[in-house]
């Protein structure tokens, strides 16, 4: 018998998010267990986050074309949740498999080919299979429920945006009432104009080269409240960590000032506490809204690196699964720049989060 193994596909504890699908099976889904009843869902909200991270949408995105209608088949009666699992589930119509045909057995570069063979013995090549960021579409649909569900407690805002692509970085972007329009009036979801130009610039370079890019988001979490987080494993930033590392082609986080501050003094970095109104206060947030793992009430910030997407269309060199050296080059439909449509993602899976923090603080109150 072979030896068996067993995915981890579960993102929280309280509230948690089970996700299934691979990127050319008849769906993709996920599981909300969790959610309490009683909560009025606009499934239009719903839709249009998952809207947001479709392909197809900008030139230098992956022609796949889904359709991504999101279809909630339980746990939900009459737009209310009922406190019982909530099954969201997404079919892909548009997967070509056929494209994938002369990669059946080719380890391609950069890609999660090699290692699920070595580990599972069986993949999925088609699309990448359960590597492909197919599977966060439902995923976008789950954290906006969490979303909604955290804006009963407290005043949040998540706000994710592009600050890099490739090697053009925006300038210092504030946040302004106007960022969410400049963000999504952006093709990059960048909201400094002169970056945008510039980036796009970049993107139809590497298009013509036939090669892809990488590049950063930052979340900025507002209107959070204070005391949400553990001061060991529960840490908020390790638990946001977590599931930003579990976005594909994620490589690096940096909270706050992140890795600057190591080239401070204490009496530097350190944010004096004064009283403003009454409430006691940090004068500074250099510690991001966190301090010992648990959060201050200050705005949290957090940014993610993205490596550039594997799928070039130059050709390279790989070795099959019989171990022979061999000339790839890929073809199909893929993203140059796959970093703008991570932004819904990335605003998910911090939503999923703190919905699951939310849920520790209120069982932990006697």
């Amino acid at each position: 018998m072979n030896e068996l193994f067993f995915l981890m596909n579960k993102l929280g504890q309280l509230f948690s998010v089970s996700s299934f699908g691979e990127s050319h099976g008849s769906h993709v889904g996920c599981v909300i267990d969790g959610c309490p009843a009683g909560l009025t869902l606009d499934l239009l909200a719903i839709q249009q986050q998952v809207n947001r991270r479709k392909t197809n949408q900008q030139n230098f995105a992956s022609a796949r074309n889904e359709e991504d209608k999101v279809q909630i088949i339980s746990g939900v009666f009459e737009g209310v949740t009922l406190g019982s699992p909530i099954a969201i589930l997404i079919e892909n119509k548009d997967a070509v498999s056929a494209d994938y045909d002369n990669l059946k057995q080719v380890f391609r570069p950069g890609h999660a080919d090699y290692t699920q063979f070595l580990k599972y013995g069986i993949r999925d090549h088609r699309g990448g299979g359960r590597s492909s960021i197919r599977v966060t579409a439902p995923l976008v649909a789950a954290g906006e429920i969490a979303r909604q569900l955290i804006r009963h407690s407290m005043p949040i805002q998540i706000q994710a945006y592009v600050t890099q692509i490739g090697k053009i970085k925006a300038h210092h972007i504030e946040p302004t009432t106007d960022l969410t329009h400049r963000i999504e009036s952006s093709e990059v979801r960048c909201p400094d104009q002169e970056a945008t130009q510039q980036m796009h610039l970049e993107i139809e370079e590497a298009k013509a080269s036939g090669d892809t890019l990488g590049g950063v988001i930052q979340c900025r979490i507002s209107g959070i409240q204070a005391g949400l987080g553990e001061p060991i494993f529960g840490k908020v930033q390790s638990l946001l960590s977590q599931a930003m590392m579990s976005i594909n082609t994620v490589k690096g986080i940096e909270f706050g000032d992140g890795f600057q501050t190591s080239a401070r003094k204490g009496s530097e970095n350190n944010d004096s506490y004064i009283v403003e109104e009454g409430q006691i206060k940090p004068s500074s947030n250099h510690h991001s809204g966190i301090l010992g793992g648990i959060t201050t009430g200050c705005d949290i910030e957090f940014s993610i690196a993205f490596k550039p997407i594997s799928s070039i269309q130059q050709t390279q060199y790989t070795v099959n699964e019989q171990g022979e050296q061999i000339e790839l080059t890929i073809q199909g439909r893929h993203d140059v720049c796959a970093v703008p449509r991570a932004v819904p993602i990335v605003e998910a899976y911090t939503a999923i989060v703190l919905a699951d923090l939310w849920n520790y603080s209120k069982h932990a109150k006697l």
